[in-house]
């Protein structure tokens, strides 16, 4: 059975300003999976659960926080892995991975999807524990893909549960 852990949404009703601090995030947080990217790609690569305070505090210049830094550290460990993985039969074609800043994979120790009933969006995307204060609330519409997973019973019962 095929696992499906993800979903799109869009992010229309964001505002140009909420948009403009979101952009600043995923720069740093892409900066900061690089550096992470980089330690492992030449001290190798430790398995998640070692991910303690001494590997996590390794970006000294960063205003993220501590669990932040560990989902990119996270992230890091997990674009290496599916490097060598794509490339396990030509070896010579392995090359460390670079994150662009694009996007982020939150755990829901700093995202929670807010539930709202109104008739312009479906929901809040409420992004906390970022660093410098940082807290985003940004509207969310969901896609056509989300409402069909949302109504499958069950599906979203693991999801629930981390907010």
């Amino acid at each position: 059975m095929k696992l499906i852990r993800s979903s799109k949404c869009s992010l229309k009703f964001a505002t140009a300003s909420k948009l403009s601090e979101l952009k600043r995030v995923l720069t740093e947080y892409g900066r900061v999976c690089n550096i992470f990217i980089e330690y492992f790609w030449k001290n190798g690569t430790p398995s998640k659960s070692e991910l303690l305070k001494e590997i996590v505090d390794l970006p000294k210049d960063t205003w993220l926080t501590a669990r932040l830094r560990k989902v990119a550290a996270r992230e890091a460990i997990d674009m290496i892995h599916a490097v060598k993985e794509r490339w396990k039969d030509k070896p010579w074609k392995i090359s460390m991975p670079i994150h662009k800043g694009k996007r982020a994979y939150v755990s829901c120790t700093i995202a929670e999807l807010q539930d709202k009933e109104t008739a312009e969006f479906d929901a809040w995307l409420h992004l906390a524990s970022i660093g410098e204060d940082v807290i985003l609330d940004i509207p969310i519409k969901f896609h056509k893909h989300f409402n069909k997973l949302a109504a499958l019973p069950g599906v979203f019962d693991a999801f629930r549960v981390c907010h």
